[in-house]
């Protein structure tokens, strides 16, 4: 195989991951040319065991070593409060704040028209059936502030409604430290429409 074939796979095979454009992908492609093969070979290996190794936790979905992730297992969590995320990296980011102790449901995915993702793709079954049983009082949906965000939110909500829970969508608006003549219209109308009393 000659080199730009296989320096081309490795460039297109990078682009593959999100946000990596081809400028980044061939830069990573370079790296990995100077790399020893050793940290290669070591690097090829963990890729490996991490795909054969973590799996979707059974309750949530939410990346996994065993049969339930560490905040399902977590008898400290609260398990009546559910709140929902798009992806597993959505869990991260709000587990930083160390504001919540409920659980999470992961959809693995959100609803995007363009891409042909319906609401019918969204995973809710495990999510319906603990509505079902009754082993939900609130849910708490953090799907990204934007327009596939805003759809999948209305869905869940729509899909939700007729259990006995209560629905909350998480706030946005304004961030802290922010001064408002620098602030995005959708975002200040967004806040203006989501006040609250005080």
């Amino acid at each position: 195989m000659s080199f730009n074939k296989a320096f081309t796979d490795l460039v297109n095979a990078f682009t593959k991951f999100p946000g990596v454009g081809r400028r980044s992908a061939e830069r990573m492609a370079y790296y990995l040319l100077k790399m020893p093969l050793s940290q290669v070979k070591d690097l090829a290996v963990k890729m490996e065991e991490l795909h054969n190794h973590i799996k979707p936790c059974r309750i949530c979905n939410n990346f996994s070593s065993g049969d339930a992730c560490h905040i399902c297992a977590d008898v400290k969590r609260d398990k009546d409060v559910v709140c929902i995320v798009e992806e597993p990296k959505d869990i991260m980011a709000i587990e930083k704040t160390s504001s919540y102790n409920g659980i999470y449901y992961v959809l693995l995915g959100r609803i995007s028209p363009l891409e042909g993702v319906y609401g019918e793709e969204l995973n809710l079954g495990k999510l319906i059936s603990r509505l079902e049983k009754g082993e939900v009082s609130e849910v708490i949906i953090s799907t990204d502030p934007d327009n596939e965000g805003e759809l999948t939110a209305q869905y869940l909500i729509e899909k939700i409604s007729p259990y006995k829970v209560k629905i909350y969508r998480i706030a946005i608006g304004i961030p802290l430290g922010t001064q408002i003549e620098y602030i995005d219209s959708v975002t200040l109308g967004k806040a203006l429409v989501e006040r609250r009393l005080v």
